[in-house]
C-alpha cells in the first residue's frame, strides 16, 4: 500500500457525515500538490509537553451507523403528579427538586382549609421511588385541587427523542440498536433502542421525532440533556480501523499522524480514505494497515510543528537536521 506524504496545512479537525445507504461509500482524497516534506521529529521533552498518545490500527467489526442529535426526557407514564384533593395552605416542603426519594417518603404538608379547630393536616408522600423533578410550591403558598403540587420521576428508564431526517426514515425500525453519546458525558457510550416514532415529520425541519429508550441506573441522564446518537444499521465483518480522534482534516483531504516504527519520536502525516463510521471508531480503507500507531491524542497541535527539514533540539541540547547530529 503506497503511503503519500504531504505538506503540513492548517486545517481544523473535522469528519465528513455517514454514508447514506449499505455499503462502503468512500471519500476520495485527491493527489497532493506541492513538495513533500519529511517526518515530525520530536523530542522525549516534546512528546511529553504535547501529551502525544498513540493507539494501535485494528482490524475488528465496524457497525454501520447514521448520526442523529437528541434530547433525553422522562419516560411518558414514569413521571406522577402530586395533587390535593381539598384547598389549604403548604406548611413544610420536605424536599427539594433533584432529590431521590423512596415511595412513601414525606414530601410536603398541607394545612386544609376546612372550618375546624385546629385545621386538619393533610402529609403527602412519595407515589413511587424516583427524583422530585420539579417543586411547584413554596411554604406558605396557596394549595388548589386542580394545582400539581410536584412532580415525582422514575428516571432509571429514559427516553431520548432524536430528530431523524427525513431521507433517513426507511433506516429506522422497533427495536433497532443505538449508541447514545451524552453531551455533558463525551467518554461516555451508552446503548438505547428504537421505541417508536411520532406521528408526523416537522414541516420546518424536514425530520421526524424517534423516540429511543435507555436504561439509567446511575441516574447521570437527566431531562433536557442533549445527546449525540448513531444509529446502527449494519455491520462489516472486518476492517481497518483507528479512534475516531486520529483523523484530521477536510472532506478530499483527510490524514492522520503515523508514528514511525524506527523512529520512536518520528510521526509521518499520512493521507486516508474513509469507509464506515463507527460511533468511537472509523474504518480506514486506504493509507494505513493493521498494527500502524497513529496519533489520538496531541495530532491536532503536531500540525503546526516543522517538518523533517526543521533543526530541533533533543534533551541534550543537541541540534538534529536531516543530516544527523551536529554539535
Amino acid at each position: 500500500m503506497k503511503r503519500l506524504l504531504l505538506p503540513l496545512v492548517l486545517l481544523a479537525p473535522a469528519l465528513p457525515p455517514a454514508p447514506a445507504g449499505p455499503g462502503h461509500a468512500h471519500d476520495t482524497a485527491p493527489a497532493s500538490t506541492g513538495a513533500a516534506s519529511g517526518p515530525v521529529r520530536l523530542t522525549q521533552t516534546m512528546v511529553r509537553n504535547l501529551d502525544l498518545q498513540t493507539a494501535e490500527a485494528t482490524l475488528r467489526p465496524v457497525d454501520h451507523t447514521f448520526p442523529a442529535l437528541g434530547i433525553v426526557e422522562a419516560v411518558p407514564g414514569h413521571v406522577t403528579a402530586v395533587t390535593s384533593r381539598v384547598a389549604g395552605r403548604v406548611l413544610q416542603v420536605a424536599v427539594r427538586e433533584g432529590q431521590r426519594v423512596r415511595a412513601g417518603d414525606l414530601l410536603l404538608e398541607v394545612e386544609s382549609r376546612v372550618v375546624a379547630d385546629p385545621p386538619p393536616r393533610l402529609s403527602f408522600r412519595a407515589p413511587r421511588d424516583g427524583v422530585v423533578l420539579e417543586t411547584q410550591v413554596l411554604p406558605g403558598g396557596a394549595v388548589e385541587p386542580d394545582r400539581s403540587l410536584l412532580l415525582v420521576a422514575d428516571l432509571s428508564t429514559v427516553e431520548v427523542v432524536a430528530q431523524v431526517p427525513e431521507a433517513r426514515l426507511a433506516a429506522v425500525r422497533p427495536g433497532q440498536a443505538v449508541r447514545i453519546r451524552p453531551v455533558a458525558y463525551p467518554e461516555a457510550n451508552l446503548a438505547g433502542t428504537v421505541h417508536s416514532t411520532a406521528a408526523r415529520l416537522s414541516r420546518e425541519q424536514g425530520t421526524l421525532r424517534v423516540f429511543v429508550r435507555a436504561a439509567n441506573p446511575d441516574g447521570r441522564l437527566l431531562p433536557g440533556m442533549r445527546a449525540q446518537l448513531a444509529f446502527v444499521v449494519g455491520q462489516s465483518e472486518t476492517a481497518v480501523v483507528v479512534p475516531r480522534a486520529a483523523v484530521l482534516g477536510e472532506n478530499g483531504d483527510l490524514f492522520v499522524f503515523r508514528q514511525l516504527p524506527t523512529a520512536p519520536f518520528a510521526y509521518e502525516r499520512t493521507q486516508v480514505v474513509l469507509g464506515w463510521r463507527d460511533d468511537p471508531w472509523v474504518e480506514l480503507v486506504d493509507g494505513i494497515l493493521p498494527g500502524d500507531r497513529v496519533v489520538t491524542r496531541g495530532n491536532y497541535q503536531l500540525q503546526y510543528v516543522g517538518g523533517g527539514a526543521a533543526r530541533i533540539e533533543d534533551d541534550h541540547g543537541h541540534s538534529h537536521g536531516p543530516g544527523g547530529h551536529q554539535h
